[in-house]
């Protein structure tokens, strides 16, 4: 008589799929990992948190602000010549910026309460690297 192995059976987890996924491309499951990271994606969980703290700061400096637009609008109109509301561009970018990296940054901290590895796409690098 033959003794037949169970088929192994895994758990679907969607959640981990997803946050894996979009943070550093592993849609697979044999692709994710719950091995130590390693120093540069160490390094570039740090850079992501410093500049999540510089943009922060920088919001902030810009929303405090607001009283002077129109005196920042009067500088740039000096030095060109032209009228312009120059603070939309600013703040447009800020808050953009801002916000994908505070999304970077949730994902990342998901995958350091799941255990899982942090590796950053190399995607996500290359538009953090020119903003």
């Amino acid at each position: 008589m033959v003794k037949h192995q169970p088929l192994q059976v895994y758990e679907k987890q969607v959640f981990l799929s997803l946050v894996t996924g979009i943070y550093g491309c592993r849609w697979k499951r044999y692709q994710r990992s719950q091995d130590e990271s390693s120093k540069w994606e160490c390094a570039w969980f740090i850079i992501l948190s410093s500049s999540f703290l510089l943009l922060l700061l920088w919001a902030y400096f810009w929303l405090v602000s607001q009283n002077d637009f129109n005196d920042f609008n009067w500088s740039v109109y000096n030095h060109s010549g032209e009228w312009r509301d120059e603070t939309v561009p600013i703040l447009t970018s800020t808050t953009v910026g801002l916000s994908y990296i505070t999304f970077l940054l949730i994902l990342a901290l998901f995958h350091i309460s799941l255990g899982q590895q942090l590796n950053l796409y190399w995607v996500h690098k290359v538009l953090y690297d020119f903003p």
